[in-house]
């Protein structure tokens, strides 16, 4: 279902191919770049649509929605959740190949697997006339974890041939994409765009002169905060652990924004941990922004990782960080300087960077400030002047 017309002009017609708006619960920072970028890229020179795959209809869902079509731009797609995302697949691609039919973008960009089959076949199975460019951009550094067959077939052999551009989120994931035998082979390299956070952060008063904490948010401390999805990739039960081991030395909160298919399992082991009083549950929510400023400090726990939003927005927010020492962590994160770096499955080893946090709040709030500097180079804008040369090259040189 497409929700508004296309207006003709002379703008470049771009498609953001997204898996959905459910941001924070099933989907996260891939969905929300998607999104961004559509946002900002420049009006006067194109003309954005965001194609989403999935779309169930939930609050956060609605005020991303409303957010896309209030900013006149147009969405496609919306596909109700069948019994499968494999099953989805085949009326998904039906809707995309008529919306391309319609709006004749002249690029497609996708951010997601899934995504990235259907752009291709959306070029490959009936050829686009005229020619429409496909590119991805790869958000995590294992996009196909536990799927070596699919991860051979598709991104090891096909993707690099297929896709007339791949775009990477972090220097590591721009080495790993390079070091394929066929990228290499054909001289396909990926490029490198930053995922980025609103300029607005660095406003003054973009806060106002004293944030408030949401009412319905417990105000202790010291609290330790954790935003994402709850799934395996978050290393969520590797924190709580951690949170059990400075709680042998000294009192401690955490605070865990988000939802997933994993919260059930958690809540169970704060229980077993013993931590029912200092684990609170925050949920999905809307207002991250009000609660970082309150946050002793910020954590990643993170196993794999792209270029996380969300520690550049505490970054931004002067509020000290401390991730594990994973792909785009580390390439916004220097040990000691701007946060602290600990190996990722290593509960003791956060445990101590809490603490040392908690204990030396002098040294935290130095490195917070080094970081607030550091993130000043991460922005949306940026992004999308990246994006932009991007799609003015494919443009250039033609198929």
């Amino acid at each position: 279902m497409k929700l508004r017309n296309s207006n003709k002009s002379d703008q470049t017609r771009i498609v953001q191919l997204v898996a959905g708006l459910d941001i924070g619960s099933r989907d996260g920072g891939a969905e929300y770049f998607g999104v961004q970028l559509a946002r900002f890229l420049s009006r006067q020179e194109f003309e954005p649509a965001v194609f989403i795959m999935w779309y169930n209809g939930s609050d956060t869902e609605k005020k991303w929605l409303n957010t896309l079509l209030d900013e006149g731009i147009q969405v496609a797609g919306l596909n109700k959740p069948g019994r499968s995302a494999l099953y989805d697949l085949l009326p998904i691609y039906k809707k995309l190949r008529a919306f391309v039919s319609e709006f004749k973008p002249e690029i497609i960009h996708s951010h997601s697997q899934r995504g990235d089959l259907i752009a291709l076949a959306t070029k490959s199975l009936r050829p686009c006339r005229p020619y429409v460019y496909v590119i991805r951009t790869v958000h995590v550094d294992q996009p196909w974890l536990n799927r070596l067959c699919a991860d051979f077939v598709f991104n090891q052999l096909l993707f690099p041939l297929m896709f007339d551009a791949e775009v990477a989120v972090s220097g590591v994931i721009q080495n790993k994409l390079n070091k394929r035998l066929v990228a290499r082979v054909f001289g396909k390299e990926a490029e490198l765009c930053y995922n980025g956070i609103d300029a607005a952060f660095f406003d003054e008063g973009f806060l106002g002169c004293n944030p408030r904490l949401p009412p319905d948010v417990p105000d202790v401390h010291p609290c330790i905060g954790v935003v994402g999805r709850l799934v395996k990739q978050k290393g969520i039960s590797y924190l709580l652990n951690a949170i059990y081991r400075v709680n042998q030395h000294r009192d401690v909160y955490l605070l865990i924004i988000g939802s997933g298919p994993l919260e059930s399992d958690l809540r169970n082991q704060v229980q077993e941990l013993g931590l029912t009083d200092k684990v609170y549950f925050l949920g999905k929510r809307l207002d991250v922004i009000q609660i970082l400023p309150h946050l002793d400090a910020i954590v990643s726990s993170s196993l794999w990782e792209g270029l996380s939003t969300v520690l550049l927005e505490a970054m931004a927010l002067r509020v000290p960080v401390i991730a594990t020492d994973v792909s785009g962590s580390r390439e916004i994160i220097h040990h000691k300087e701007t946060g602290l770096l600990v190996p990722p499955k290593d509960p003791d080893s956060l445990a101590e960077a809490i603490l040392a946090i908690l204990d030396r709040p002098d040294e935290a709030h130095r490195m917070a400030d080094r970081a607030y500097n550091v993130a000043h180079g991460y922005t949306i804008q940026n992004a999308a002047v990246c994006y932009a040369k991007l799609y003015h090259q494919l443009l250039k040189h033609g198929p």
